[in-house]
């Protein structure tokens, strides 16, 4: 097959009716353009229009990282630390994401007809991902959340290593459900117990929704907070800053939902979500550390996002990768995704190794073994 692919760096750069192919069949792209507009630091936006003799059959998004020391806590391996910044400032690394590190719940990648064969798909969104490859001279290529149908033609190319372990934490909401209540009686008795003290020590935290006018009062304490926990985990595949926030509320004025948590007039959290097909998919959060502790502000924040799947009728709530423990405490299950990486450079592929088997050790099995509902929920939910 003959392929030919057109380049642009800013959507604005675009031709209006590529831009019109990219988003005619599905609204699937909404806010393509946050990540460029909040102009986040060392990330580079691309958007390409692939085309088959000279016809467009799909648009893209890419993103090329500059991968930097900051995106990786090893505060405790000090000398491992050492070693991966010095290597990172001497190699300077760069990774080509096929996808947004920022966002899971659509797939950036539209097809000008759905309904051709998947192995075609496969063919010209990896034609694609050759060809920027070749255009960034990136040193990895990282495909995230790629579609099943995709999926099984690069699990074909030996070059790929697929992701193992790669899951997002999902909790499906049964249609009886209708307040937290009918969550705390789905729980067995232990986890009720956890839960209650949990909410407990929430009691004097006013919860606010924010409107854009609220983002844009709060956002830089918003992203001081989203620091604050970002820069405690082992790794953070780039850093946003607070237009993010600003950006995607314009993208997503109904369906991007913000709620702040306030104690007095301080501002110690904030959650994010974007609702589509009927579920409620948390995006990021931020909270105080100091009153994390005595407010038990993570899974407070979780709670209150069921609470607020529930209230928007959606049947399923996203929790993403992080922390699988405390997500399968509260119940979630793992939904398996497909994620694949090729490294181009021996230092590159050192560091990655060194960091995945921490980022591994860390994470641990034990959330595998945990089943906090009652026999009947998982009835209900098959």
């Amino acid at each position: 097959m003959s392929y030919t692919f057109s380049v642009y760096s800013s959507l604005q750069d675009m031709p209006a009716n590529y831009v019109k192919l990219g988003l005619q069949n599905k609204p699937i792209c909404r806010g393509i353009d946050s990540v460029e507009n909040a102009k986040v630091d060392h990330i580079k936006n691309y958007y390409i229009v692939t085309l088959e003799n000279d016809e467009p059959i799909c648009v893209s998004y890419f993103q090329l990282l500059s991968v930097k020391p900051f995106h990786f806590n090893l505060a405790d391996r000090k000398f491992q630390q050492m070693s991966l910044s010095l290597a990172l400032r001497i190699v300077k690394p760069t990774l080509l994401v096929a996808g947004n590190l920022f966002r899971h719940d659509v797939i950036f990648l539209q097809f000008i007809n759905p309904s051709i064969e998947a192995d075609k798909k496969a063919s010209a969104y990896m034609a694609t991902t050759n060809y920027m490859i070749t255009h960034t001279n990136a040193s990895g290529i990282f495909y995230k959340d790629v579609q099943e149908e995709i999926a099984q033609f690069i699990q074909k190319d030996k070059s790929y290593t697929q992701m193992q372990d790669d899951v997002s934490m999902e909790l499906s909401i049964p249609s009886t459900w209708n307040s937290f209540q009918d969550y705390e009686h789905a729980l067995k008795h232990k986890y009720l117990q956890r839960c209650k003290k949990i909410r407990k020590s929430f009691e004097g935290i006013v919860i606010r929704e924010f409107n854009e006018a609220d983002i844009l009062q709060y956002s830089k304490q918003m992203e001081a907070l989203y620091l604050q926990v970002t820069k405690k985990q082992l790794v953070s595949m780039g850093i946003l800053n607070h237009t993010f926030f600003e950006e995607l509320k314009k993208s997503l004025p109904t369906d991007y939902k913000v709620c702040g948590y306030f104690h007095g007039e301080q501002l110690i959290a904030f959650s994010s979500a974007i609702l589509h097909d009927g579920e409620y998919d948390m995006n990021y959060i931020g909270f105080d550390y100091a009153f994390n502790h005595s407010h038990n502000l993570y899974f407070n924040i979780l709670f209150h996002c069921l609470e607020n799947a529930m209230a928007t009728g959606c049947h399923k709530l996203i929790l993403g990768r992080t922390a699988p423990e405390a997500k399968a405490i509260m119940g979630c299950e793992p939904d398996y995704r497909f994620s694949f990486y090729k490294l181009r450079n021996i230092v590159v592929n050192w560091f990655y190794q060194m960091v995945s088997a921490y980022f591994k050790e860390q994470q641990g099995d034990s959330w595998k073994g945990r089943h906090p509902f009652k026999s009947s929920y998982y009835t209900a939910v098959k």
